[in-house]
């Protein structure tokens, strides 16, 4: 678990852990393995790909896309991830191979996981041996990619055990296999005892007093009085969260005793298969490992990319309803992969060199040859100079230059 750092602190960390690494290395990469082109934005979505294809990354919409196939996936502070950890609403820095069509990245760190609901609240339980805090009646796991900190100077947090009940805080969170997982942990000002937020199990209901039994086990007496409101109709056995008052004997008199309402679990899917008919109220999809047909309703919240036709290859995304059916909330048509580079040497006569620069495109022979920073050239190779190419050739026929050295 990282302290949230200034937005400048994190770019510079970004290209530390970005740029690729060696053995050797104990300073500033060299200088043909520095990043060619970048791009920075907030994930769309992400095209569910078939085998040997994609994924497909778009940002605004479809606006921009790069192809992330290969690439080194990290979260900012330093950790790894796959491709599959890319979602919808994750910002990301892309570091792409501009020699490439469509772009190709060969890193993407993630600078901000995307949240699914951020709320606010005093902090009414932690526990830390389970790594969990609860605002609001609601409990979040934390991880070791979970963002701590604060706005002002000393207020921040280093971790979780830095926490306490009562902390003021900001919660960015998102589902994470049925449960709440934070992504942030902001604590927005100095703890205050003139109100406390508590989290428990009712164990005993009496005329002037509750007992409660708090998430680590332990029993805590909360007083009621005329001013308490009770909401829910809470009973032995319910979870409650009570908002209490210090009194001067050391006691706590409850303001409010509140019902606790576990939200919702929704359960999702991820399905790959060939679209057999498409209905206005439901698509019938055949799964890609065989098997019976399947049926996904669809509705107007339903997001449809790629235009998918009756044969064609798609991923979904659906939520499991009340009823046991399933609800497509995407469906992406599969991309198809193009045909693959192939590695070439061969020798030729420089028949043009960029002018002014030793990186463009050169013609040996017939061929075009794409030099970049990254193409190790050597003998200072001429216009009538006989050269031997290595590289990989497009299926254009263009080849990108690994290697061009003078005969």
């Amino acid at each position: 678990m990282k302290l949230f750092r200034s937005s400048l602190l994190i770019s510079a960390l970004v290209l530390l852990i970005a740029v690729p690494a060696t053995a050797d290395m104990r300073g500033v990469p060299a200088t043909d393995e520095r990043p060619q082109a970048t791009i920075e934005g907030t994930i769309t979505s992400v095209n569910v790909p078939i085998v040997g294809g994609g994924p497909i990354v778009t940002l605004l919409d479809g606006l921009v896309a790069f192809d992330a196939t290969g690439a080194t996936v990290r979260y900012f502070n330093g950790y790894s991830a796959t491709t599959d950890t890319l979602a919808a609403g994750q910002r990301v820095l892309a570091l792409l191979d501009p020699a490439t069509a469509p772009l190709r990245a060969t890193t993407v760190v993630i600078l901000t996981d995307r949240a699914d609901v951020t709320f606010s609240g005093r902090v009414g339980a932690v526990d830390s041996d389970a790594g969990t805090l609860s605002v609001l009646g609601f409990t979040s796991k934390v991880n070791e990619r979970t963002v701590f900190g604060g706005p002002f100077e000393g207020i921040g947090s280093k971790g979780l055990e830095d926490v306490r009940v009562g902390d003021m805080v900001f919660v960015e969170a998102k589902a994470d296999a049925g449960a709440l997982l934070a992504t942030k942990v902001m604590r927005l000002g100095t703890p205050s005892d003139s109100v406390r937020r508590i989290h428990g199990t009712v164990a005993s209901i009496g005329e002037t007093a509750w007992t409660l039994t708090l998430p680590d086990g332990s029993a805590l007496t909360v007083k009621v009085g005329a001013e308490t409101k009770v909401t829910g109709a809470p009973k032995v056995g319910d979870t409650v969260d009570v908002l209490a008052r210090p009194q001067s004997d050391g006691s706590l008199l409850a303001v409010a005793i509140l019902k606790s309402v576990p939200p919702p679990v929704v359960a999702f899917e991820r399905f790959e298969g060939a679209v057999k008919a498409i209905g206005a109220t439901t698509w019938t999809i055949a799964p890609k490992g065989g098997g019976p047909d399947r049926s996904f309703a669809v509705d107007g919240e339903t997001k449809i990319l790629g235009n998918p036709a009756v044969g064609d290859g798609v991923g979904v995304l659906a939520k499991k309803l009340d009823d046991g059916t399933w609800l497509a909330v995407i469906i992406a048509k599969a991309m198809v992969p193009g045909p693959a580079r192939t590695e070439v040497e061969f020798e030729g006569v420089v028949e043009s060199i960029s002018p002014g620069n030793p990186t463009g495109v050169w013609i040996v022979g017939e061929t075009k040859v794409v030099v970049t920073s990254r193409t190790v050239v050597r003998g200072e190779p001429r216009v009538g100079d006989t050269v031997e190419v290595e590289g990989q050739r497009n299926p254009d026929g263009v080849v990108q230059a690994s290697k061009i050295e003078k005969r």
